[in-house]
């Protein structure tokens, strides 16, 4: 059977690290070019205190080993630790045998949401008479959560998620005024920070990044992403792909 190059380093990395070939994605995000992010990929041995890890693009090496003790104390272990799972390092500046953070980056990819009522305009919440007026079916669009966020991909990919069966774009006459959302496109990792992308659609067709938001890392688990924004902490939850 033929095989593909990175299928060859993939069962040699898992190999090395003692286990079977599972499934991993194909790439590691794409990151800033001053960034000090160490890439590896967990070996069997890890665990709330020590991470076993081999560094990738893998070179060849024996994996190498950090202490996280501290890491974990201080809530900058952010995901599971799962043998053959990717990881994103960085090293403690002060003790070159420990790392300050982990990611688990598999565990950053997929749906993360979180919900947002429509409002009145400004003009139309100046009168509340008006907005008593307003048809049933608006009232009951303003006491509706819609499901906004955005998906992150392998390959450093982003996508936005919008509402279902709502025109994001309302009428200039209508009353009814939107959330609207980030669109993010790419997304990468740098010194411990996520960076997400906003980008536009050039003659080509190509995306071409017109503003990033630098977020740091509060919380991920299996089911709940809390990210830190210039203007504070922003919640998801995680959408599976079975509940679409």
């Amino acid at each position: 059977m033929k095989l593909f190059p990175y299928s060859i380093i993939l069962a040699l990395l898992l190999a090395a690290c003692g286990q079977q070939q599972k499934e991993a994605p194909a790439v590691l995000p794409v990151a800033a070019s001053d960034d000090t992010t160490i890439y590896g990929l967990v070996c069997d041995g890890s665990n709330d205190t020590i991470i076993i890890y081999l560094r990738e693009p893998y070179d060849g090496s024996d994996p190498d080993t950090l202490d996280i003790l501290e890491a974990s104390k201080q809530q900058q272990v952010f995901g599971t630790l799962r043998v053959g799972d990717r990881v994103a390092i960085r090293r403690d500046s002060a003790d070159a045998h420990k790392a300050s953070q982990i990611i688990v980056t598999q565990d950053l990819l997929g749906q993360w949401c979180y919900r947002e009522k429509p409002t009145l305009k400004p003009k139309a919440s100046m009168n509340s008479q008006d907005s008593l007026q307003l048809p049933d079916s608006l009232q009951q669009l303003l006491n509706t959560q819609l499901e906004y966020g955005f998906t992150l991909k392998i390959d450093s990919v982003a996508q936005p998620i919008w509402p279902r069966n709502v025109s994001i774009r309302a009428n200039e006459d209508s009353p009814i005024r939107f959330h609207q959302p980030k669109r993010y496109r790419l997304w990468a990792i740098s010194d411990g920070q996520l960076l997400l992308t906003e980008t536009s659609l050039d003659s080509l067709g190509n995306h071409v990044p017109i503003a990033t938001d630098t977020v740091s890392l509060v919380l991920l688990t299996a089911d709940s992403l809390v990210l830190r924004y210039n203007d504070g902490d922003h919640g998801f939850y995680r959408k599976s792909e079975a509940s679409e």
